[in-house]
């Protein structure tokens, strides 16, 4: 290879726009779920181990087809995430370029193949890893260079795990799968890994927890049926004199006849009953074996088993809080790993081929549970009765928390002149010296008075706690002047206090 073609094909690697998965569904390996063992099911296991896991893959493909169970509990798992809204943040929310990295990015929740790329990362949840391949084309936006073309999910039947490390089959032109492999490149694929578990992929991830669990369940199935077939039916046991064969001889000849004339024909002497299987106890066995198959099942993939099969906790058990916040925790994490691979693996690469500054944005799903919002609600308020609340920086998070933009609510000045019986309106009150001014207008002896006698006036009606309050600690204060002046001083100072109140309102 020449050095003219090596450079092409780094630059080729480096911006994919040539789509290399192709896969014929008519190569994929047949259904084995109907014939599998638990011996069988090992020997999978093994394979898979030694990095040959496509019997294993291809059976997790029968049991989530297969089994109603599983497969409405995973899609249940996928809806919780799937069926949110998507929102799409800039990194740091204050930085221009930040804010055009995630606008030049939004467009890419409308592409076609978004959706699909979506409900397939997901499987990486249950399975190992899910893998899907990025192409770009050429872009007809305004300043942009690239764009996304196809979102390509990567089938689980093309990966390769022989040399103990992901790599993807090649194929050819029609996409039967070749001998050879190529490295998963990171450029032209995104790889997901949902779970938690640090085990080697080709192990099978948490899907391999419940093929067992699966297969006894199908198993049960299978033998109660067969259960049925030779017992359930009811059946026929007729009794003749011992050492008699001649009679026994006619009966048997008469059951064998029964099958066809629905009838025996007899004498009166001998004796026939019908015998039905105790087929109940057999069922009630069977449903409880059952039962525990799917509770594990669902443990496993949604966390709990009260939202499947409704089950009795008892008045005030706490069973059910806590069972949704166990399912809430996994669609939070679920989401989170989800939104992570996104910004890592494809917003990243997105905005380093098109030259844009700034970080990759952060895909968010929906936002906390109503229960969550109900307890933010609550701190909120608590946080007004300490005389305390959250600084303008934090209403943004706020707001992301809750789901709904917030802003603060303009305080509006008091309506009532008469507003110093609250701890609130004493902030309220205009400067001393403008007070001194308006009572000078509203009255010409109030300022002697005030500075002789009633200069207490004003702390009083400050600290009183009603109306009533400031009436009965004046009177007491006034007590001492003629029964007159008291009541002439009182109501200009009231007057002069009430007009101080109003141009606070005005000013």
């Amino acid at each position: 290879m020449n050095i003219k073609t090596s450079i092409t094909e780094f630059f080729r690697n480096l911006i994919p726009t040539k789509q290399v998965t192709r896969f014929d569904r008519r190569t994929m390996l047949p259904a084995l779920a109907h014939t599998v063992t638990v011996d069988s099911v090992h020997e999978m296991f093994r394979a898979a181990e030694g990095g040959f896991p496509e019997r294993l893959f291809a059976l997790y493909r029968d049991i989530v087809l297969s089994h109603s169970h599983l497969q409405g509990q995973f899609a249940t798992r996928k809806r919780a995430v799937l069926g949110d809204t998507l929102n799409i943040q800039p990194f740091d929310k204050k930085n221009p370029d930040d804010i055009a990295a995630k606008n030049a990015l939004w467009p890419i929740t409308n592409h076609p193949d978004f959706f699909g790329l979506l409900n397939h990362l997901l499987d990486g949840h249950l399975w190992p890893v899910s893998v899907a391949e990025k192409i770009y084309v050429p872009s007809t936006r305004p300043g942009l260079r690239y764009e996304i073309g196809r979102l390509v999910p990567v089938p689980h039947d093309l990966l390769d795990f022989h040399t103990g490390e992901l790599r993807i089959k090649d194929v050819d032109d029609q996409g039967r799968t070749q001998s050879t492999t190529h490295e998963a490149d990171p450029r032209r694929y995104i790889i997901h890994r949902g779970h938690l578990l640090s085990s080697p992929d080709q192990w099978g991830g948490p899907m391999r927890s419940l093929v067992i669990w699966w297969l006894l369940g199908t198993q049960g199935r299978e033998w109660w049926a067969r259960f049925l077939e030779r017992y359930g039916a009811p059946f026929t046991v007729a009794k003749y004199q011992s050492g008699d064969d001649d009679s026994r001889i006619i009966l048997t000849a008469a059951l064998q006849a029964a099958t066809r004339l629905h009838g025996l024909v007899i004498t009166d002497g001998t004796e026939v009953e019908i015998k039905q299987a105790m087929a109940s106890d057999s069922g009630d066995a069977f449903a409880a074996f059952h039962d525990v198959a799917n509770r594990e099942i669902s443990k496993l993939i949604v966390g709990q088993t009260l939202s499947a099969d409704a089950a009795p906790t008892g008045l005030g058990s706490g069973v059910a809080n806590a069972q949704s916040q166990v399912r809430d925790d996994i669609r939070q994490l679920d989401a989170k790993v989800l939104g992570a691979t996104l910004s890592t693996q494809l917003a990243k690469q997105f905005l380093q081929i098109n030259g844009l500054r700034g970080q990759p944005p952060i895909f968010t799903w929906g936002s906390v549970s109503s229960a969550e919002i109900q307890s933010l609600a609550q701190f909120l308020t608590s946080l007004s009765g300490a005389g305390m609340r959250v600084a303008d920086e934090g209403i943004e998070t706020v707001s992301e928390r809750a789901g709904l933009p917030l802003e603060r609510v303009q305080a509006t000045a008091p309506t009532n002149p008469f507003l110093p019986f609250s701890v609130q309106s004493h902030a309220a009150i205009v400067p001393l010296e403008v007070e001194d001014a308006i009572a000078r207008v509203a009255a010409a002896t109030l300022p002697r008075s005030l500075g002789r006698h009633l200069a207490p006036m004003r702390q009083i009606i400050l600290d009183s706690k009603s109306p009533t309050d400031a009436l009965a600690k004046v009177e007491a204060y006034a007590a001492k002047f003629e029964p007159g002046e008291a009541a002439r001083l009182i109501e200009e100072a009231l007057i002069a206090f009430a007009a101080n109140g109003a141009v606070a309102q005005i000013s």
